[in-house]
């Protein structure tokens, strides 16, 4: 009878400390053990349909970050208080009405966003709060570093399988969504703060392929455990993840980093597609990557030394 193969440890960027992760872990519990969260917002007609007694993804929809946000917000402030509060002295007008801005979390001297989604959405925010108070402001996203995923019939509520991704999150991920947040990269009070994490995820099986995974809805996602913290702040921080080393490690017969072109950077980070483009554009308005003259026909590039 053969052995069982020993678990490979799973190498995530960013370390944590053990207590960091023991009550990053015990918030985690209990935010998954309470009561599901009511939805804020349904239309009109999801309301009626759903007192119909019809099945409405819409509803599910609007719930599947809720315990995924509170969770994170619990771990980065216990204290509740300081949890969506308004913002001092901060009105916005909309529409010729007035409303007040509400931060996630609002403690001494720092504003903290919890974003588990795309970060288009908090570009009109963090530009208000860095043009129009003195707080730091710093926007949390959570990375999944390891994700179990469970497929759940629509019909009985049971779920059908259980398995584990076998794709792994890693900082670079977030490069397509930096460029929404990218003018404000490189200011002193601004920072991104990644949550690397191990999460369970449901999903209904409601899609349109025949195992309806295809075109499916999320249910919803929680965090288990922390595996990596990785701070950006400064020029240094975006160079250490997004500025491959081996690009850094090429020199001509002078001593000097060689130019690149933009498909030699696709090739070397993993960052495809017009995420390619705006993360040169980033690395050079830091000062890391300047543009050189073309190669062949594609713009060229050098790391700065």
């Amino acid at each position: 009878m053969s052995k069982p193969k020993p678990k490979q440890a799973i190498s995530v960027e960013g370390a944590v400390a053990l207590s960091d992760a023991l009550r990053f872990a015990c918030v985690a519990g209990e935010v998954m053990s309470a009561p599901l969260p009511v939805a804020r917002r349904a239309s009109r007609s999801s309301a009626a349909n759903a007192a119909d007694g019809e099945s409405n993804t819409a509803i599910i929809g609007t719930l599947q970050e809720k315990r995924m946000h509170a969770a994170i917000k619990r771990y980065l402030c216990d204290d509740m208080t300081c949890h969506e509060r308004p913002v001092p002295d901060f009105l916005v007008a909309e529409g010729g009405k007035s409303r007040r801005v509400v931060a996630d979390i609002l403690t001494d001297g720092e504003i903290l966003e919890v974003q588990t989604g795309g970060f288009h959405p908090l570009r009109k925010k963090i530009d208000y709060y860095l043009t129009h108070t003195p707080y730091r402001v710093t926007v949390v996203h959570p990375i999944p570093a390891v994700r179990y995923l469970s497929w759940i019939d629509p019909a009985d509520g049971q779920v059908i399988s259980r398995r584990k991704s076998p794709k792994r999150g890693r900082v670079r991920d977030i490069a397509r969504e930096l460029f929404w947040l990218s003018e404000f990269v490189g200011n002193p009070r601004f920072s991104i703060r990644l949550l690397l994490v191990e999460l369970e995820e449901y999903r209904l099986a409601d899609g349109w392929s025949r195992d309806g995974k295809r075109g499916s809805n999320r249910y919803e996602r929680f965090p288990t455990a922390l595996l990596g913290d990785v701070t950006l702040a400064t020029s240094a921080d975006y160079a250490a993840y997004f500025l491959p080393e081996v690009l850094d490690a090429r020199l001509d017969d002078g001593g000097n980093p060689q130019p690149f072109t933009a498909a030699e950077y696709a090739k070397a980070s993993g960052i495809h597609g017009m995420a390619t483009y705006s993360m040169l554009r980033l690395l050079c308005s830091l000062g890391l990557v300047e543009q050189t003259e073309k190669i062949g026909r594609s713009q060229g590039y050098r790391v700065v030394t």
